[in-house]
């Protein structure tokens, strides 16, 4: 049981690493919200959240573009 449920708490993290890909090969938050069929604040946020749990950012964000960092890089 103890095994099924460390699958069951990595789930997020899983989802969340899914997102970050997406926004990486679509190169922006809108694109990958658009396939997924949820709002950029979503993606925005799930990303976010994956750098907290990660203690790095794999993205530099401006106001009109989205960059991948050198260690988020290293995650694809």
């Amino acid at each position: 049981m103890k095994h099924k449920t460390q699958i069951m708490n990595n789930l997020p993290l899983l989802n969340d690493l899914r997102v970050f890909m997406l926004v990486a090969r679509r190169a922006g938050f809108a694109a990958a919200a658009e396939e997924l069929g949820v709002s950029p604040a979503f993606v925005s946020k799930r990303v976010s959240l994956l750098e907290q749990t990660l203690n790095v950012m794999l993205l530099h964000r401006t106001t009109r573009r989205v960059t991948i960092t050198e260690e988020g890089g290293a995650d694809l």
